[in-house]
């Protein structure tokens, strides 16, 4: 038989206990609730400039675009700056995709007005969101290269298509399970079908052209 009994267990100062724990959880997440719900409120912020400033680029709007840039710059700022305050909002899913939707801008942005590429550091962002980003760009990228074949600008396509080649290259070493980079070989998959249907209709309009 055990060496003890069940009997000995004081519930008063059990149920004490578990109220004061309980209450203790209870005010953190209460704290965590509200500052979720702040966070969900400026990352739409950050995703709505998001999109803005990519559109704004294939419009050739390029003072549009940096005006989105800088606001989100700072949204972003902010937004990292509060989500650092909670490791579980910190790590989790909607504040990742928050970060993925501004690397792909300020990635996008970067690489066609300045000719450079940000890392993860520079953008003060996970790593994961820095790579989901990564590829997503390569559809903005092509859709800038089509944009320039319609305008017959075969040289100004034909750099983009490179820019795109590289990414890929470099991103489908990265073999690892999606536990360890959710969504990223999805995207690298994304990024190859593309890649070659860009090249293609590359082919096609050179070929229009010299003929």
């Amino acid at each position: 038989m055990p060496e003890y009994s069940v009997l000995d267990i004081d519930v008063d100062e059990l149920r004490r206990r578990l109220r004061v724990v309980v209450s203790d959880i209870d005010g953190l997440l209460s704290r965590r609730e509200e500052l979720r719900d702040q966070l969900i409120k400026s990352g739409r912020d950050i995703i709505r400039l998001s999109g803005w400033a990519i559109n704004a680029l294939h419009r050739g709007d390029i003072g549009a675009a940096e005006k989105y840039i800088e606001e989100m710059e700072e949204k972003t700022r902010v937004f990292i700056e509060n989500a650092k305050k909670d490791s579980f909002l910190w790590h989790s899913g909607f504040v990742n995709n928050v970060l993925s939707e501004y690397a792909e801008a300020r990635l996008l942005y970067d690489i066609v007005r300045r000719g450079v590429l940000p890392s993860f550091r520079d953008l003060g962002i996970g790593e994961i969101a820095y790579l989901q980003g990564l590829g997503d760009v390569m559809g903005e990228l092509r859709r800038l290269a089509l944009d320039m074949l319609r305008q017959e600008k075969v040289k100004e396509a034909e750099r983009l298509l490179e820019v795109m080649e590289a990414m890929y290259y470099e991103l489908r070493v990265l073999e690892y399970p999606d536990a360890l980079m959710p969504g990223v070989r999805h995207k690298v998959d994304v990024a190859r079908r593309l890649l070659d249907d860009t090249k293609a209709l590359l082919l096609t309009v050179k070929s229009r052209l010299c003929g």
